[in-house]
């Protein structure tokens, strides 16, 4: 995360809002274009503090989100798990990249295995190499994690609405 620190103050590390501003433009933008081709959006966070709004952004979008224990094998071995063909999501929006105070969640690796591009707001204390568009940013706050997922939501139903005025010129 060396990059994205702006500076430390009275011993809290500072992030450059200014790349964090970049990155989460691009991350909506990247949202949108999968909204638009009608990808499988699904939200993934395990603090339980947060786990309510996430679901409540997902069911609001019509997308997917997971709040709970993640299962090995989810992605590697979908079929199995489920008991069908599964199609796997086209992207993972994590709002949380941890799982525990000390540990990465494991999700964000069985992604990259699977190459599911990958978006995650990452803290200072994340490690970012294995998300595909890091954004980083406060992951703790209530406020923070509804400010991020007004904004996913609202990239998701703006590549929605695209596609369907698309549509409708297409049929004319």
């Amino acid at each position: 995360m060396r990059s994205f620190i702006f500076g430390s103050r009275l011993g809290h590390l500072i992030i450059d809002l200014d790349q964090t501003a970049e990155l989460l433009r691009q991350a909506l933008n990247f949202t949108a274009h999968i909204a638009f081709r009608d990808g499988i959006i699904l939200f993934i966070a395990k603090n339980p503090q947060i786990s309510y709004i996430v679901e409540k952004t997902a069911k609001e979008c019509k997308e997917f989100a997971h709040t709970r224990s993640w299962k090995l094998g989810t992605f590697s071995n979908a079929e199995f798990e489920f008991g069908a063909v599964t199609r796997l999501p086209d992207l993972c929006i994590f709002l949380t990249t941890k799982e525990s105070v000390t540990h990465q969640h494991i999700a964000v690796a069985h992604a990259a295995k699977m190459c599911i591009p990958t978006i995650g707001i990452v803290d200072t204390n994340c490690n970012p190499n294995l998300i595909t568009y890091p954004v980083p940013g406060n992951d703790d706050s209530p406020c923070a994690i509804e400010l991020y997922c007004r904004l996913f939501k609202d990239a998701i139903r703006r590549g929605k609405i695209c596609k369907k005025l698309l549509e409708s010129v297409d049929n004319q």
